[in-house]
């Protein structure tokens, strides 16, 4: 049965989270620094609430309780130590731009060649309108910001190849890719005829990784197939403040030896197969040490599962809404190692699932109502080791991810 424990400690809880919920956008207003972050920085970086913006403000039923669990490190932020991982950064990449301050975690560790993500910074600024547009836009490596105004229909593919040192960003409110989803990778069409469908091989062999990229402000509806996929040993990708809806496969794959990703800010509504991490229980040889990933203030409204399902990735969980589940939050594939802090979890079957992996820590900062508690043995990896992070208060969750969540926030001249 799922846990309807109550007491009174957890119902003065709930009444003080109701009541600071008023005041969250005080929260929402702090500014992050140095790629480490304190929850959602400042409006109009492009992390937190817009000025001006609105959004749901979720109660705390009052049977609300701190779910626990053994906890490797604590469940605080901790300046980033001098282990094996590598290290934070916000100085500018590829791109030639400054870096955003509002990004945090993996996309902005100093790895594989890029000391940060910076997309499209410092390149060219277009704006498109039309299918055609977007596919020229996309057609090189050169720093570019490619603005989305308005719904673009897709033109037959189901995936629009996305390469390297690009900004895609929504102008306003209503910027929609309708019909088809972005797939980040290095693996061309002409590859695709000559080699097979897709990489196959532990390392890149005969092309060239995409990295440096950044998805903004962006709806996605009707994906013929993913909304967004990142295969192929691409790295260092941000996906920030999008709206979801239920698209044919995955909303968003990292898979294939893919590396330093930040998934932050965005909304999933009624998503079924939410977010993979890794993609096959036999697929060791390209993903085993790679596959770092961010997942952080996301709102799952009323999806169903995988938020996420890791198979031998690192992914950092922290200050994520899930909401109606209808399934799982966190899904323990093969070799996963998972570190989950200041969620709020409320109304779902359960906070995880067992798909042959174990090693996850789930702190005791995490809030769980009404759900199946969390199967954790404590031995999930360290985020410290690679960058520092300040989570908000789990309790302040439900009111601050959606005010700051998803398409419309932004406004899309933050680039």
């Amino acid at each position: 049965m799922k846990n309807r424990t109550s007491c009174l400690a957890a119902l003065a809880l709930g009444y003080a989270a109701l009541a600071t919920g008023c005041s969250a956008s005080a929260g929402a207003g702090d500014t992050a620094s140095n790629g480490g972050g304190s929850g959602a920085p400042a409006p109009g970086q492009g992390g937190g609430p817009a000025a001006g913006s609105t959004g749901a403000a979720w109660g705390v039923a009052s049977g609300a309780q701190s779910s626990s669990a053994s906890s490797a490190s604590g469940g605080g932020a901790s300046a980033a130590s001098s282990g094996a991982g590598a290290s934070a950064t916000t100085s500018s990449s590829t791109g030639g731009g400054p870096a955003d301050a509002s990004l945090l975690g993996f996309a902005a560790v100093s790895a594989d060649g890029l000391a940060t993500t910076t997309g499209g910074s410092g390149g060219e600024v277009v704006t498109v309108t039309t299918y055609a547009e977007l596919v020229a836009a996309l057609g090189d490596d050169a720093p570019r910001v490619i603005r989305i105004s308005g719904t673009i229909v897709g033109g037959g593919a189901p995936m629009l190849r996305v390469r390297s040192n690009k900004t895609l960003i929504g102008v306003g409110a209503d910027a929609t890719i309708d019909g088809f989803g972005f797939d980040v990778s290095g693996w061309t069409e002409e590859l695709a005829a000559s080699a097979g469908e897709t990489c196959t091989a532990a390392t890149p062999e005969g092309y060239t990784p995409v990295s440096n990229v950044i998805l903004r402000n962006l709806t996605f509806v009707n994906s013929a197939d993913d909304s967004i996929n990142v295969p192929c040993f691409s790295h260092h990708v941000w996906i920030d403040h999008n709206t979801f809806e239920r698209s044919h496969d995955g909303s968003v794959d990292v898979k294939r030896g893919s590396d330093w990703v930040t998934v932050s800010w965005n909304h999933f509504h009624e998503t079924v197969k939410t977010m993979l991490l890794g993609h096959d229980d036999g697929n060791g040889a390209q993903d085993t040490g790679r596959l770092h990933v961010t997942y952080h203030h996301n709102w799952f409204d009323h999806s169903d599962q995988r938020h996420p399902r890791v198979r031998f990735g690192h992914a950092h969980v922290f200050n994520n809404f899930a909401v109606g589940l209808g399934d799982y939050m966190i899904g323990k594939g093969v070799g996963c190692s998972i570190y989950a802090d200041g969620n709020y979890l409320q109304d779902a079957e359960a906070a995880t699932d067992d798909y042959g992996g174990s090693d996850l820590t789930w702190t005791d900062t995490n809030v769980v109502i009404n759900t199946d508690p969390a199967s954790a043995n404590g031995q999930g990896f360290d985020p410290s080791t690679f960058y520092a992070w300040t989570p908000d208060p789990a309790e302040e969750i439900p009111t601050l991810v959606p005010a700051g969540a998803g398409a419309g926030v932004l406004t899309g001249d933050e680039h």
